[in-house]
């Protein structure tokens, strides 16, 4: 497959993979799930400890720079260390790297030299380990450029409850909440006219606030990146947590109208898509810029 037809970069449980419509290659193992593009290097999160819910802290974000000719990355740079192993979603936000540390319900903020950082706890405090009646399973951000959302998304909560939104200001400060009509979801990307898009993820589902807008799997719907004229979907097998690192998965690539123009299984389960360009409306500081 020509290099030139690597589009996007495709975290999961089992590499870190370049795709496009063709077909996929993965190019460095190991346990990644939160991924962003910025200033032409991938930035993923990765977990040393295959048990995410152990307290060792092995987590970490590593820097890798993209060669825009070949798809290929560059040597890995460990820019921030000591993180929870089970951190998810990761993006910068006004220049910031913020890592959604999900089991422990915190955003981490990273100064922009990495030398310090802060916690913020806008959805309360609550762990995931502890029975904490608070936990809501925060495993997502996204937004508009100005505004950040973040995902609730209740995952292995009981009862079953609907994922839910936080709407946050500048100082990560809570000013709406509200409730999305899917569960288990995961990805919140903003389009150009304002509208909110996530997956629903237990439904195979990709959801506005209204409603399901379109069927795109039978698996469980995770990683969404939509660029200016396509849209990018992952889809995973699912069971207990002994088993989802050897899951696997599938990419779905469409155009903006949901159009099928490709799909394929992948040999593992996918946490974030973003494209390697970063010309993605799921990436927050590209987003300001729309």
């Amino acid at each position: 497959m020509p290099e030139a037809a690597f589009t996007h970069l495709v975290a999961s449980r089992e590499g870190l993979y370049v795709a496009g419509i063709a077909g996929c290659e993965r190019r460095r193992d190991g346990l990644y799930f939160g991924a962003t593009i910025r200033d032409g290097a991938a930035w993923v999160f990765e977990s040393l400890d295959a048990d995410l819910h152990a307290p060792t802290s092995r987590g970490r974000i590593l820097r890798l720079p993209i060669d825009p000719a070949t798809a290929g990355f560059g040597p890995a740079e460990v820019v921030a260390d000591g993180l929870d192993n089970g951190c998810h979603q990761i993006d910068f936000v006004r220049g910031q790297l913020v890592v959604v540390d999900t089991y422990r319900q915190k955003l981490v903020v990273f100064s922009e030299d990495f030398s310090t950082c802060t916690v913020h706890y806008p959805a309360g405090q609550a762990d995931a380990d502890t029975g904490d009646t608070g936990y809501v399973h925060m495993n997502g951000i996204g937004g508009d450029g100005r505004e950040l959302y973040v995902m609730l998304s209740h995952a292995g909560v009981q009862p079953a409850r609907p994922s839910e939104v936080l709407r946050l200001d500048a100082q990560f400060n809570q000013v709406e909440r509200f409730t999305l009509p899917g569960l288990m979801c995961h990805d919140l990307v903003v389009l150009e006219d304002g509208r909110l898009i996530a997956n629903g993820s237990m439904g195979g589902f990709l959801i506005d606030r209204q409603g399901i807008i379109a069927q795109i799997d039978n698996l469980l719907t995770r990683g969404l990146s939509i660029g200016t004229d396509d849209v990018v979907i992952g889809s995973s097998t699912f069971g207990d947590r002994e088993r989802r690192i050897a899951a696997t998965g599938r990419l779905t690539f469409t155009g903006r109208d949901l159009a099928l123009r490709a799909r394929y299984d992948l040999p593992a389960a996918p946490t974030q898509i973003r494209r390697l360009d970063g010309r993605d409306l799921s990436i927050f500081d590209y987003r300001a810029t729309i």
